[in-house]
């Protein structure tokens, strides 16, 4: 059995490795994500297909999550995806409102239903054309981003700003779909994103290890640093192999799939902050630095972390299934 990546699939990991590092270069992420400057990629990124890559299946979209993760792209696409797997049906931009500070509460009474609530730490609702609100009793509402009081909230990760999100009786139309599966695909997809960061950090830890001189020898031919890097590689394939692994299982074995994919984002979740971590450690005094880019990848990885649940709550969705 051939547990590897097709040539397709290689193929858009390789242009996607390209277009990023070519577009989010380390200043223009500052810019973007610390002066405030607009993301200006995003009509390449529309070219490219990428905001419907799910429809080729799960697995060409953990690809591309990765590689959004590898280059810190401070882009919507993220956001977009989760809304674009929850409502298939769903034109323009989208981002999901999903963390309650007042349940939003629908008034079945009126057609469409109109919501009333507040939703908090929405990602990229600022360019958001639809918003896809939970609501009370599981339910799943697309709403026009025009219908809400949209205003910005303080973020870990500024490279994906969040908003809170007012509703005041906007009006909903109810979704309707294997929501179970949809939210799967994307703890799937935020697994894959915090494995690129894992990736990344773990690269530019082996290459600050072998240029950092101490008493006249790369600081990695010492054991207590070569060793921590090897740790942040194996967790960070660990990661990674999972994380692969339950997106093939999404489009070809679902059954398995489901449990699998709670595994997925509490593994990578955790890797990538474990990594991370580890990377400041490795680069010493300056990877605690402002002018260093490390902070960045940690406060992704921080944040990813407590994206679409958090890794103990995944853990207590695999406990409940096993009792």
């Amino acid at each position: 059995m051939n547990f590897d990546l097709t040539e397709d699939q290689r193929e858009i990991k390789r242009t996607a490795r390209d277009f990023l590092a070519a577009r989010y270069t380390p200043e223009k992420i500052r810019a973007i994500a610390l002066d405030g400057q607009p993301d200006p990629h995003w009509d390449d990124i529309v070219e490219l297909g990428w905001p419907d890559v799910a429809e080729l299946g799960i697995v060409e979209l953990a690809v591309v999550a990765e590689e959004l993760g590898f280059a810190l792209a401070p882009s919507p696409l993220a956001a977009h995806w989760a809304a674009k797997l929850l409502h298939p049906e769903l034109e323009g931009r989208g981002t999901v409102a999903m963390w309650d500070a007042e349940p939003a509460a629908p008034d079945a009474s009126t057609m469409p239903a109109s919501l009333t609530g507040t939703k908090i730490a929405v990602p990229n609702a600022d360019v958001a054309d639809t918003l896809i609100v939970t609501a009370e009793g599981g339910k799943h509402f697309a709403v026009a981003a025009s219908e809400a009081t949209i205003e910005p909230a303080r973020a870990l990760d500024t490279t994906r700003p969040l908003f809170t999100v007012t509703l005041d009786g906007a009006s909903g139309t109810e979704l309707s779909g294997d929501f179970g599966r949809a939210w799967h695909a994307i703890a799937v997809m935020a697994a894959a994103e915090s494995v690129g960061v894992a990736a990344r950090v773990t690269a530019l830890a082996v290459e600050y290890a072998k240029e950092r001189k101490q008493f006249g020898r790369p600081i990695g031919s010492y054991q207590a640093v070569s060793h921590a890097c090897a740790q942040m590689f194996l967790e960070t394939e660990g990661a990674r192999s999972v994380t692969l692994w339950v997106a093939w299982a999404l489009d070809h074995d679902p059954e398995n799939a489901y449990m699998a994919a709670n595994c997925a984002k509490a593994y990578a979740s955790d890797a990538a902050v474990n990594v991370t971590r580890s990377a400041m450690q490795v680069h010493g005094g300056i990877g605690f630095t402002w002018e260093h880019d490390l902070h960045l990848f940690l406060k992704r990885a921080e944040s990813n972390a407590h994206a679409f649940g958090d890794a103990r709550w995944h853990r207590e969705q695999i406990a409940d299934a096993l009792l």
